[in-house]
């Protein structure tokens, strides 16, 4: 009985010390992440959250300067996550990495909520039984390939080809052998490598492969390609707009499929579409104005009317032009249709009663280049005099509508894969920038804003910008005044203001200073040849920026005594310098 009581008790004491050792390791865990936790080979035992995003940031930012090489036979190419203009401002995202996301994941391991399988998950590292957190992350599959088949094209085998000579006659140029390179596989090693926080090099796998049309099959069907040609010039009429697909295009368009050794005759949906998007749809799509208001001394001025939209119908139009072989035609005339501006008749001078100034801010861009201007100036113009409805969040993607050539916007230079080429958007960021400092300054609740990739000398200090992009990264704000909200933006050859006019309703707002940490470096400056500078020319394009991190505290109290607040972080990736140098 003596010895049976003695085993109770030990049992109980034992008990009570897995008892009492779990709570004090739990205690010591209590906003850590548990041992045995990695992302990749980086140990996130023992981490907080905010430890664990700065272990992350800090991998990122490699990968964000050297990129992912891609090899085949000796010839490499670099895919860089981030790429962007010259100034930085204009920013294109072919891989996204939730950091935020991963460290979430990983702290959360353990805290489902199951009670005995927390308990397991806990103590999975006293059995060596390490749990690995994937690397959360979303990348352009589609583009990144097309990158590399752009870069690795020197390897295609290359059909038998049509050409046209000087006089119009149609001539045949000769198949070549090339090599198959198998970029689908590439593609699920790159998504496995990001997962596991792996930035190593990719080599490719690639076979020989003969082109599908050789010379003899073009020869067997030049007579009826000659006589298709004989429909062009093919006119499409739009009011007194007139385009005309000549030979050269219209050979361009065709494409040929080979099935039982007999060589087939199509149009190449995706080459109309790219030509009439090029020529056509610049020469007649018109976005919709929405109606808009003026303010003079707190007093509305004067009403602009809305104005309708044009859009070209381009899927009638490409189907058409796409059955042109079997239904023949050398005139069209094309279907346009109307786009109605959105209003609701509400806005008007009587039920407005806009009376004061609620926030204001002017953000300067002397020394910016002529696009950056002139796109900063064509910005303003598609905010100034926009309502804002009581309730209603402001999207300034919306705001600002296509960004193109249509609505006066220029572009600027960015490298890509070390070609320069040309892009919408440069000032955009400046305008967005401009407008989140003002909406602070008013008081209204922010519910979307990103910082930008790099830390910029336009808009110091740092964690105090906004950037958009289309489709991914907006700024968004809501209204929550009760009452209606005018939007005044001017813009000068120097700075830009933006003012919110509306009723003062006595909330106060507070902006701390922002507090910097994390300073990286960036890698040396990166050479690279261009065959656009004269012979041993240097012109460095690209400026470095330290890599930064940065918060600030957004605190709003309301008349009624309530207190919202709101920490913006931002994360800055070092960027490398670039230089060019003729070759």
């Amino acid at each position: 009985m003596f010895r049976k009581k003695r085993l109770t008790i030990c049992i109980f004491f034992i008990l009570t010390l897995v008892v009492f050792f779990y709570y004090i390791f739990d205690f010591n865990y209590n906003d850590k992440i548990y041992p045995g936790v990695y992302v990749g080979d980086i140990n996130m035992g023992g981490k907080t959250l905010k430890e664990a995003t700065d272990l992350l940031n800090v991998e990122i930012d490699k990968i964000n300067q050297n990129g992912v090489a891609f090899t085949y036979e000796g010839k490499e190419s670099i895919i860089h996550p981030i790429i962007s203009s010259s100034d930085a401002e204009i920013v294109d995202i072919l891989i996204y990495f939730d950091i935020e996301k991963t460290a979430n994941e990983a702290i959360l391991f353990g805290r489902s909520g199951n009670f005995l399988q927390d308990i397991k998950d806990k103590f999975s590292f006293i059995l060596n039984k390490s749990k690995h957190i994937k690397l959360i992350n979303n990348f352009d599959g589609e583009r990144i390939t097309e990158f590399l088949k752009n870069d690795f094209s020197i390897f295609n085998p290359e059909n038998a080809e049509y050409y046209l000579n000087d006089d119009g006659t149609l001539s045949i140029k000769k198949e070549e052998r090339g090599k198959k390179i198998n970029y689908t596989k590439a593609m699920i090693i790159l998504e496995d490598n990001l997962s596991a926080l792996n930035f190593s090099d990719i080599i490719l796998e690639g076979k020989d492969i003969d082109p599908d049309i050789l010379e003899s099959d073009c020869l067997s069907i030049k007579e009826k390609v000659e006589g298709y040609l004989e429909i062009a010039p093919i006119k499409l009429i739009y009011s007194k707009k007139q385009w005309s697909i000549d030979k050269e295009n219209f050979l361009g368009m065709m494409v040929f499929l080979k099935n039982n050794n007999n060589l087939l005759i199509k149009l190449d949906r995706n080459k109309i579409e790219r030509y009439i998007k090029e020529n056509v749809v610049p020469g007649i799509n018109q976005t919709s104005v929405l109606p808009k208001f003026t303010l003079k001394d707190g007093v509305i001025e004067k009403f602009e009317a809305g104005r309708e939209g044009r859009e070209l119908d381009i899927e009638l139009t490409i189907s058409l032009i796409e059955n042109l072989l079997e239904n023949p035609f050398n005139k069209l005339d094309l279907v346009v249709n109307i786009l109605p501006f959105s209003s609701d008749g509400e806005e008007n001078e009587n039920t407005l009663g806009i009376k004061e100034i609620i926030g204001k801010y002017t953000l300067g861009f002397e020394g910016s280049s002529v696009a950056r201007i002139s796109n900063i100036k064509i910005s303003a113009k598609s905010l100034n005099g926009l309502l804002i409805k009581p309730g209603e969040e402001f999207s300034m993607l919306n705001a600002l509508g296509t960004i193109d050539e249509l609505n006066g916007y220029k572009k600027e230079a960015v490298i890509k894969n070390n070609s320069i080429i040309y892009e919408f958007g440069g000032g955009l960021c400046h305008s967005s920038t401009t407008f989140f400092r003002t909406v602070l300054r008013a008081g209204l609740p922010v519910t979307m804003r990103k910082n930008h990739s790099y830390n910029m000398p336009y808009y110091q200090p740092p964690g105090t910008d906004a950037t958009i992009y289309n489709p991914y990264l907006d700024f968004r704000f809501v209204n929550d005044t009760g009452e209606y909200i005018l939007i005044q933006a001017e813009a000068t050859d120097e700075d830009l203001t933006i003012e919110l006019w509306g009723v003062n309703d006595g909330r106060e707002v507070e902006i701390t200073d922002p507090l910097t940490y994390n300073i990286t470096k960036p890698l040396p400056v990166k050479i690279i040849g261009s065959h656009d500078l004269d012979f041993g020319k240097l012109e460095c394009i690209y400026s470095p920026y330290d890599g930064i991190d940065a918060h600030f505290d957004y605190i709003v109290t309301y008349p009624s005594g309530e207190i919202k607040k709101k920490r913006f972080e931002s994360h800055y990736v070092p960027r490398q310098g670039v230089c060019l140098i003729g070759i």
